[in-house]
């Protein structure tokens, strides 16, 4: 498996640290903390997506004009990642407290967090992404 990259961003004057990690053929990671101290809540944010390298075969043999709505092709992008740390704080994700990772999903049309299904109930969020 391929090492884990650590990226910088920064968002509303705030350093955080995020990866991105594979969790199957059609789904990944998003893992954000907070820069400064390292520790913290973590944000984990479940994404769909289609990896095109370990879809090939049904992604070339889908119907073309059906590809864009089966599959989730649009891989995950800082802007993305900024966007889900603004949804994330504005539902009162705590980065700075020790209580465990935050865990929501990332609906697929990617305009929506929603906690994690039978997770401890946490408000859903619009994401503003531009």
């Amino acid at each position: 498996m391929a090492r884990t990259r650590k990226r910088r961003i920064r968002v509303d004057g705030v350093d955080y640290r995020w990866t991105v990690s594979q969790v199957d053929p059609g789904h990944v990671v998003v893992r954000v903390w907070h820069a400064a101290i390292m520790r913290g809540t973590g944000l984990e944010v479940l994404v769909a997506f289609d990896d095109p390298w370990l879809n090939f075969g049904p992604i070339i043999t889908a119907p073309s004009d059906r590809v864009a709505e089966v599959f989730a092709l649009e891989p995950v992008t800082p802007r993305l990642v900024a966007g889900l740390i603004q949804a994330a704080v504005a539902t009162g994700w705590p980065a700075h407290d020790d209580s465990g990772p935050r865990r929501l999903v990332l609906d697929r049309s990617r305009e929506r967090l929603e906690p994690v299904p039978g997770g401890p109930p946490a408000a859903a969020s619009k994401l503003g992404c531009g």
